[in-house]
């Protein structure tokens, strides 16, 4: 978890902590559901500032470097992590396209997957992040954070309570958002068993902080070896 540091602007690890345990208590209760929205949407403003900490910091070199035995890279993490959120918040929640196919990422990162990036072995990391188009991978996140925040500004605690149907369980699958390399396509059904308030909990939130972390865990390793 990141620290208060100057120039960084981010909260510390107990104030990130605290808005996610506000929310979490708070979010599956009728009574509290829209405070708990309120913590939600501070603690994602709080990745927000992770995110640009991370993007006026790291170098284009250092979008791919992987100094760290048990961490990816930045660029794997940060398209990974959006991924995932446009995939579950465009086609599980709101059946739409997901921005990645509509907006025509693939070609603008230069990527050569569509998917998840679950099933790249280590050796493919450096790789798969040099080959990524780093401002268009930024602006990947803006769109899908931007979208993602006003989807959770205007869910209803009834809507929350909705399960994915096994008709849009067909759908991920048939989009092909998600290899089918066991290393992978687990996510269908551990997505697929959740209800919206589920996914909140855990792709929108938790998800983002944990790679995030990794991407600072990287910056400081990288700043150490520099020094």
């Amino acid at each position: 978890m990141p620290t208060k540091t100057e120039g960084m602007g981010i909260l510390t690890h107990a104030e990130i902590s605290d808005l996610f345990k506000q929310f979490q208590a708070r979010i599956k209760k009728k009574a509290e559901f829209e405070q708990g929205k309120e913590y939600l949407l501070k603690f994602r403003k709080s990745i927000w500032d992770i995110y640009n900490y991370i993007f006026d910091t790291a170098t284009a070199e250092e979008y791919s470097a992987m100094p760290l035995r048990n961490d990816k890279t930045i660029a794997y993490f940060i398209y990974h992590t959006n991924r995932i959120e446009d995939i579950t918040s465009n086609t599980l929640i709101l059946e739409q396209e997901q921005i990645f196919y509509q907006r025509e990422y693939q070609k603008r990162l230069g990527s050569p997957i569509a998917t998840t990036g679950n099933e790249l072995c280590r050796e493919q990391l450096v790789g798969f992040s040099q080959s990524l188009n780093i401002d268009e991978l930024k602006n990947y996140v803006k769109e899908v954070f931007a979208k993602t925040t006003k989807l959770i500004e205007k869910m209803t605690f009834e809507e929350s309570k909705t399960k994915i149907t096994p008709q849009v369980r067909e759908r991920l699958i048939e989009l092909n958002s998600v290899s089918t390399d066991e290393t992978a396509f687990w996510l269908v059904d551990y997505w697929c068993k959740k209800d919206y308030c589920g996914l909140l909990l855990m792709p929108f939130s938790r998800h983002q902080l944990l790679h995030l972390n990794g991407c600072l865990r990287i910056i400081e390793k990288l700043k150490k070896q520099k020094s």
